[in-house]
């Protein structure tokens, strides 16, 4: 259904209304706090947001901020970091939220975006738009006290500041940039909002944040719940919300540190990559009970841009025709892949696959294998092997992942 509302860009001034309806959508409570830690994100410059009005009242909300993804080989491609998306409850079916989507995934091309990326709040929602699910992640539900295999020092792991998350944490990060494709840029804001504030009505009854490092090589943010029912055994939850490390040993270290904090029951661990080290770190990996966890969902914009942006372990080629009913993507195109770099064009040959553009965005960055999607019905394959080849050509040593949401 044709939207008869549309959209328009917010202005100056109009920052708190946008941010209420917002928080509306996502059924949080606006509180002053919450606004005043938010409003300097939505008036930073580079920031681009979208309404739609019925009258005075905002009832469509679309932001994206111009921001970068780490590709296979250690490259970074500009990219649209598409949030804040949403419709009032009293307004949905209208319209409204493919209206917006037009409207800025246009304004991502006319930046020079290749790709859009975004955290799915419903995962129906958005491959309809062309999003696949390019970054899975997986959730940890560990033991206290699991067993490491060959465990390392414990007096590795110090206790960190705000300083050293400033001054030293950033480079740790950026460290797991060049390793890892799918991983976007956090800038100085996102910095705060992520690791340096810590304001208590955002804690859901949880401590304050613990900081951890082992200095120069790898941290750990987490808060601890305590378990508020009375036991004869303590059963409090650490929160992980971040744990990067640049060496096996580092990693090993800050993973002991977590699963072993007094007067808790488990670790909860979310945003974790599918190929995560801790369940090998485990004598018994079962005690990790991991789960499917939310995806980083890309949105192809310029097909070849993307993967000629990318490097290949393998050299071969495959032909692929790929459906984009919504944007001007469609075609057939050859992928020629080569360790010095890949090459991808249209072509008139005939495709050895055929997938719409959202299959495409999962398997851009090695994260989705397309003998997976091809078992599933996913795509289709009119050459024999062809989905095998492309897995070879996208093969990557480590998933892609960002271990944040924005």
């Amino acid at each position: 259904m044709a939207s008869t509302m549309p959209p328009d860009r917010i202005e100056p001034g109009e920052e708190l209304a946008f941010a209420r309806a917002v928080m509306r959508q996502f059924h949080e409570d606006a509180t002053e706090a919450q606004l005043s830690r938010w409003l300097p994100v939505l008036r930073r410059g580079d920031f681009r947001g979208w309404q739609v009005r019925d009258g005075d009242e905002v009832v469509g909300t679309y932001g994206a901020y111009a921001t970068s993804v780490s590709v296979p080989g250690g490259g970074r491609l500009p990219a649209a970091g598409v949030t804040t998306v949403g419709v009032a409850q009293t307004h949905r079916r209208r319209g409204l939220l493919r209206a917006m989507m037009d409207a800025g995934l246009d304004e991502a091309v006319e930046h020079g975006e290749p790709v859009a990326l975004l955290w799915a709040s419903e995962s129906a929602i958005y491959p309809r738009f062309g999003f696949g699910a390019a970054a899975p992640s997986v959730v940890h539900r560990i033991d206290r006290g699991a067993a490491f295999h060959d465990p390392v020092d414990h007096a590795l792991v110090r206790s960190a500041t705000i300083a050293d998350v400033e001054r030293d944490w950033p480079a740790i990060f950026e460290r797991l940039r060049d390793e890892r494709g799918g991983c976007v840029t956090r800038n100085e804001p996102q910095w705060r909002l992520d690791l340096i504030e810590d304001p208590e009505d955002e804690r859901g009854g949880a401590t304050g944040r613990r900081l951890v490092h082992v200095p120069g090589r790898g941290y750990a943010a987490y808060r601890v719940k305590p378990d508020r029912e009375p036991a004869l055994l303590p059963g409090g939850e650490v929160l992980l919300q971040e744990l990067i490390a640049t060496d096996a040993q580092a990693e090993a270290a800050l993973w002991q540190h977590v699963c072993d904090i007094d007067l808790t029951s488990r670790v909860v661990a979310w945003l974790r990559p599918p190929d995560d080290a801790v369940t090998e770190l485990l004598v018994d990996p079962l005690r990790a009970r991991t789960s499917v966890g939310t995806p980083l969902y890309a949105r192809l914009l310029d097909v070849a841009a993307c993967f000629e942006a990318r490097a290949y372990a393998a050299e071969g080629q495959v032909t692929v025709a790929v459906e984009d009913p919504t944007r001007d993507q469609s075609g057939t195109y050859r992928l020629e892949a080569h360790p010095e770099g890949g090459r991808m064009r249209r072509t008139g040959d005939a495709p050895e696959l055929t997938m719409t553009v959202d299959v495409l965005g999962a398997l851009w960055l090695g994260g989705r294998c397309a003998t997976q999607l091809l078992a599933a019905r996913r795509l289709r394959q009119h050459a024999a092997g062809a989905a095998a080849r492309l897995d070879r050509l996208l093969a990557v040593d480590r998933a892609p992942w960002t271990p944040f949401e924005f």
